[in-house]
């Protein structure tokens, strides 16, 4: 299964907008990418803050027709209360997806795939991670996300900056910090706080592994399901697969 966040699902919004991830740039990328894709599925979409942004900044009367699944039920209460029935979410793990086949796009800007530089590769290489650890698991979400895609479609995934220790601020008196230690071979378990600035109490903590695999393997892992590398956005906030 998909890490779940309803730890922290309480404080995520506060974490993610205070600087974690700037979703009107990731938002705009898309539209531009997906301009003649209407349907899009979003892959991990957590409080529904990408689906926001998304019909925020469409265009006058061509918003995309949006599903966001996600398999935390506390963060998709969230969702369906900031959105209302502008778009569509659903509870399902990636693992086993239910979805209709008839999506233009899938996208995932860090719910369950996504990229970041590899620190031991060449300049520009990157690494493909996961929320899911397992080969065999990687293997069935992708093939799952290829099965919910139109012939022709397309998946894209955000690339973030490389993951790291850090402590960051937060409204009312929080602080969030997150902390990465290697469990293996291209395995990771992070750990995420959110404690009083006062008193240091715990208010939420999430315990999360995620594997990262070298650019090579994850190109492999990717064509194993489906997808051939097609491009990478200008901007270099998403690379765009295509579905065979």
């Amino acid at each position: 299964m998909v890490n779940s966040y309803a730890a922290l699902s309480g404080h995520y919004d506060r974490i993610m907008t205070s600087g974690y991830y700037d979703y009107g740039d990731y938002a705009r990328t898309l539209l531009d990418l997906l301009a003649d894709r209407p349907r899009l599925l979003e892959i991990g979409t957590g409080t529904g803050l990408v689906v926001e942004k998304l019909l925020e900044l469409a265009p006058a009367g061509a918003a995309p027709d949006i599903t966001g699944i996600d398999h935390t039920e506390s963060m998709l209460a969230q969702a369906r209360a900031r959105v209302g029935e502008r778009a569509r979410f659903l509870r399902q793990d990636v693992l086993r997806m239910d979805v209709p086949a008839d999506f233009d796009a899938a996208f995932s800007v860090g719910g369950v795939w996504y990229h970041t530089p590899d620190p031991d590769a060449a300049e520009g290489a990157t690494l493909l991670c996961s929320h899911l650890v397992e080969d065999a698991d990687n293997i069935q979400g992708l093939r799952n996300v290829h099965a919910s895609l139109r012939p022709g479609g397309v998946l894209l995934l955000a690339r973030q900056p490389a993951h790291h220790d850090h402590t960051r601020e937060l409204p009312d008196g929080l602080v969030y910090a997150q902390t990465i230690r290697r469990t293996g071979e291209g395995r990771y378990v992070k750990d995420y706080y959110v404690t009083r600035r006062d008193d240091g109490h715990v208010e939420a903590h999430q315990r999360s592994p995620f594997r990262a695999y070298p650019q090579e393997r994850g190109l492999d892992l990717l064509e194993k399901c489906g997808f051939r590398a097609a491009y990478v956005s200008d901007n270099g906030l998403f690379h765009v697969y295509s579905r065979r």
